[in-house]
């Protein structure tokens, strides 16, 4: 998504929160309303960033945590009727179930593709923040976001399944049926795709027919999406346990135990894999001849379960515990504790400054469970809090 723009112009993807649906999810309920009680942020455009939380994606500012204004052919805001800026933000259907586990993905530059619970992927006109006909339905709610690759559409559904849907027309191509659903988006290398299941297996099938290549029961239920390094796969999983696969042949080749559950992807940066549980621990493994642990900390007093943010200068991870914490990489010591207005569940993210966007230094910016504190910046070097965003 790095690479992709959509700025508006001219046209041209906690216990209690997480078992409830989970519960919900896996036992198939029908359509009875849930409260999302987390959101998902990703940076795009050097200087923004797209919330999705709640019934609505958002827009905003990375320099100063404002909604980005909505801007019309000539580039102009757009005014409403009071004469007040429009700002870039898309809802869900009045009256409905719209609600957005995961930040979009990119369909095309004018174009994103908006994983929705209420069954649908949802495609929403960049430039006029509008929700165009057309998308893909499906028989079940959809938790994770989907993979879009030049063929193909790949989305994991809640209940069970992984589906291939041709991206001209969003038909379907194939379909990988599982014992369970799908909660986080497959990942694609060198032709074959990896995911995991609520059923307890990770799979890998070959992407253009979806034949299984093979399946590995891990011994518990999977969130996240594999970590791929050199022939690799890392991932946490319900049964306590982190684990190295073998990605040609699905082959444990190395494990290590964690207190709690591992619901967020871990971090592998320069052979050292990081790992953040739902007991509010962090591990440091090396993964060379095994996941051997370099240290392990408990920083927070609830659940984490994002991936952590690792920097040259801390590893940074966000809590159930209204906390953000700053680690330094050599032993896990806590460098900062800093308070949020809300329960912290999406991945924190780095903006970096740039010739556009005229930061001073590099912000981290956080999501929380508050509405007046969806977005929270702090400076990456002295964890000092720049902006907060509410609705």
């Amino acid at each position: 998504m790095d690479s992709v723009v959509i700025k508006p112009k001219r046209r041209a993807p906690f216990v209690v929160a997480l078992l409830a649906l989970a519960v919900l999810l896996v036992s198939a309920c029908g359509p009875t309303h849930i409260d999302p009680r987390w959101s998902s942020i990703s940076v795009v455009n050097d200087d923004q960033i797209v919330l999705a939380f709640g019934d609505r994606l958002t827009l905003v500012n990375a320099v100063d945590g404002k909604p980005v204004a909505l801007l019309d052919a000539n580039g102009n805001v757009r005014l409403d009727e009071q004469g007040n800026a429009r700002i870039w933000e898309v809802r869900g259907t009045e009256g409905g179930q719209t609600r957005f586990y995961n930040t979009p993905v990119i369909l095309d530059a004018d174009t994103l593709l908006a994983p929705s619970y209420d069954m649908k992927l949802i495609e929403v006109d960049v430039p006029v923040a509008r929700v165009d006909v057309g998308g893909a339905t499906f028989d079940q709610h959809i938790v994770s976001s989907p993979l879009v690759t030049e063929d193909f559409i790949y989305q994991g559904l809640g209940d069970r399944d992984l589906v291939a849907l041709h991206r001209d027309n969003f038909s379907e191509a194939w379909r990988v049926t599982t014992g369970h659903g799908i909660w986080s988006q497959p990942l694609l290398v060198d032709g074959t795709l990896y995911f995991a299941s609520m059923d307890h297996s990770l799979y890998a099938v070959n992407a253009e027919t979806g034949e299984v290549r093979w399946q590995t029961d891990m011994s518990g239920a999977m969130t996240s999406t594999p970590v791929y390094a050199d022939g690799h796969l890392y991932i946490g999983t319900f049964a306590k346990r982190v684990f190295d696969v073998s990605a040609d042949t699905g082959e444990i080749l190395g494990e290590a135990e964690t207190t709690d559950w591992v619901w967020g992807t871990p971090a592998l940066v320069d052979g050292t894999l990081y790992v953040a549980d739902v007991g509010g621990h962090v591990y440091a493994y090396s993964t060379g001849g095994g996941l051997t642990q370099q240290w392990a900390v408990q920083p927070a007093t609830k659940a984490i379960g994002s991936t952590p943010l690792v920097t040259e200068s801390a590893i940074i991870v966000g809590s159930r515990d209204q906390h953000v914490y700053w680690l330094d990489p050599a032993n896990g010591a806590v460098i900062y504790t800093l308070q949020t207005a809300g329960e912290v569940m999406a991945d924190p993210i780095l903006v970096q400054p740039t010739e556009t966007n005229n930061l001073q230094e590099p912000l981290v910016v956080v999501s929380t469970t508050a509405q007046q504190e969806l977005l929270v910046a702090f400076t990456l070097e002295r964890g000092q809090r720049v902006w907060a965003y509410g609705r």
